[in-house]
């Protein structure tokens, strides 16, 4: 009883101080294992590691299993599934993110804040479910990522959206094209990126507003191309070239906040929008899903559990969790931390964890994570255990045939077993007869609310 008091003492404190900024950092297709702190050994990223350990550190980061899933999870707070987004846009296809759901972004907006996104967006290629028009006051940055020769012209012709191109716009005004993403800019862009974040912190740092500054880098989604200041410099090929420079803009970053005393008053949130690309890559081109196995794509904890932490100096006192935590459980957090209304008329999936972060034995409030994808249930996560039931190849990145088990699924221990290698046994007795009750009564409640609030189909909701 005395713990939850202090936590909601020191919540409470907390609040009563000037409503602070928020910067959101996500790498793109970055491994668990690419990370010092992690137990990365490819490059040195002593940056990350000393904000890691500056806050909390999350060993169970749990994300959607791909891009487009995860970015419209962390920015609605609700499974991608809800939102029609729980599969990867591909270039010039019409839906995504509906104008209808409330970004992270237009909940602070209303709250008060200042909102900038710089970098990558992959939420929808129309006008009106582009940044400008989903809550951020200034866009700068790209629609998509795709390997150059992406033949996706045709498609964004008809649709009236260059492809590959570098964009900017004001809240609500078209996009203006500004750039090309050739492949040689492919590796400025993050540093750009990271100059426009500087730029936007030292105006408004001093300024009556809070800022929410969301920055989505390129890199290392391939073709990873480091910033020719960093090309060969670790030694270890172009993907430990690009994590050194992702390490370096973070302390750019990191630098800029503290440069203009606003340390204190500043949350960072860092993390990665989901699991390595691995199978189609080259080794020195791709990720590192750490303990895990799987990747991008999969089911498998590769996939879903990736690098995430969070620092507030002199609020958040520096841990490392263990405990499951969602990436879009930062949705309802933040609203907590700085006043902002979560929505009421929607089911909103993140989970308030304000008191766990404020004191870890508190103990995280998640036990669990459902995961759909491509309008399929695929997987449960509960507790210290995976129930699995659409089975892809392991190391697929969104590629190959899938099995779904619609008897005994596989079940397996990942405190006993992190790599999923042995499959639970023993029918449907003990621990694998009350994982399947356990999966069936949580599929129930969800694919009822489901029905009660149809999810969207590519984007489109019901007018």
């Amino acid at each position: 009883m005395n713990l939850v008091v202090f936590a909601l003492c020191a919540s409470l404190s907390a609040l009563s101080q000037a409503k602070p900024n928020i910067v959101m950092i996500m790498t793109d297709n970055l491994g668990y294992g690419d990370i010092g702190v992690y137990g990365g050994l490819r490059a040195p990223t002593p940056r990350i590691d000393q904000l890691s350990r500056a806050g909390v550190q999350f060993r169970d980061f749990q994300v959607e299993p791909a891009c487009s899933p995860s970015r419209a999870a962390i920015l609605t707070g609700r499974m991608a599934v809800r939102s029609g987004t729980d599969a990867v846009l591909e270039p010039g296809v019409p839906g995504g993110l509906h104008p209808k759901e409330v970004t992270l972004a237009e909940m602070l907006g209303n709250a008060g804040y200042k909102t900038a996104h710089y970098g990558k967006w992959h939420l929808g290629f129309s006008h009106d479910r582009q940044p400008q028009t989903q809550g951020f006051d200034d866009f700068w940055g790209i629609l998509f990522t795709s390997a150059p020769g992406d033949p996706a012209d045709s498609n964004f012709q008809a649709i009236g959206i260059p492809t590959q191109k570098v964009l900017a716009a004001k809240r609500g005004e078209k996009a203006r094209v500004v750039g090309e993403l050739t492949t040689e800019y492919r590796g400025l862009i993050d540093a750009e990126i990271t100059d426009k974040a500087i730029s936007y912190i030292n105006d408004n740092a001093d300024g009556d507003q809070p800022f929410f500054l969301y920055l989505p880098f390129i890199n290392p989604h391939n073709p990873v191309v480091a910033h020719p200041d960093f090309q060969g410099k670790s030694g270890g090929g172009a993907y430990s070239d690009a994590l050194m420079e992702i390490d370096y803009n973070t302390g750019r970053i990191l630098d800029a906040i503290a440069a203009k005393n606003i340390t204190e008053n500043t949350i960072v949130i860092w993390l990665s929008d989901n699991g390595p690309q691995r199978i189609t890559l080259e080794p020195y081109h791709s990720g590192d899903p750490g303990p895990w196995s799987g990747e991008l794509g999969s089911v498998f904890e590769g996939g879903l559990r990736t690098v995430g932490m969070i620092s507030w100096p002199g609020t958040i006192k520096p841990f490392v969790s263990d405990q499951m935590f969602h990436s879009m459980d930062f949705f309802s957090t933040l609203a907590q931390w700085t006043g902002a209304r979560v929505p009421k008329d929607r089911p909103i999936d993140s989970i308030d964890q304000s008191e766990y972060l404020l004191n870890q034995e508190v103990g995280s409030k998640r036990n669990h994570v459902m995961v759909y994808y491509n309008g399929e249930y695929a997987a449960m996560r509960y507790l210290h255990f995976k129930v699995m039931r659409a089975i892809y190849p392991r190391n697929a990145s969104l590629m190959g045939d899938s099995t779904y088990l619609k008897s005994i699924p596989r079940i397996y221990n990942l405190k006993a077993d992190p790599k999923e290698e042995y499959i639970i046994s023993g029918g449907i007795e003990g621990v694998v007869r009350s994982l399947v009750l356990k999966e069936a009564e949580l599929r129930l409640k969800y694919e009822n609310s489901f029905d009660e609030f149809p999810n969207a189909d590519y984007g489109y909701l019901k007018e």
